[in-house]
């Protein structure tokens, strides 16, 4: 709103300026000479300024949008891979706990034998 407000407010200066300085002036560019009122020249002026500063600010624009939707679309393929190899981390330390478990099984295993002919040869040593 205040942005639309400045408009208004520099569109009537100019607008001011132009009915008070309303007399026919000669124009000449390169090959071209002609008379105009004053007024069509300001508002001409104004106009291409207006029409040089909306090109200029649609190509700014244009960029922001362009690189903002790379980098939607990177962020997009990061997060996909993060979740992959958060997966996979999660995959492989299930892989790790049971490896650890059948470790420990069959360091139990090979303990009970042992356990099992220590006790055998107490009982028999106690007979």
């Amino acid at each position: 709103m205040p942005f639309l407000i400045l408009v208004i407010i520099i569109c009537m200066i100019v607008a001011l300026f132009a009915l008070q300085n309303a007399v026919a002036v000669s124009l000449n560019f390169v090959f071209w000479s002609f008379s105009a009122s004053l007024v069509l020249v300001i508002l001409g002026a104004f106009l291409m300024g207006v029409l040089v500063a909306t090109c200029f600010l649609l190509t700014m624009k244009a960029k922001h949008y362009l690189k903002d939707k790379k980098m939607r679309e990177e962020m997009q393929q990061l997060q996909a891979e993060n979740k992959r190899l958060q997966e996979r981390v999660a995959m492989l330390q299930h892989t790790q706990l049971l490896h650890n478990e059948a470790a420990q099984a069959e360091a139990e295993k090979k303990t009970e034998p042992a356990a099992a002919d220590k006790t055998a040869a107490e009982s028999g040593s106690r007979q």
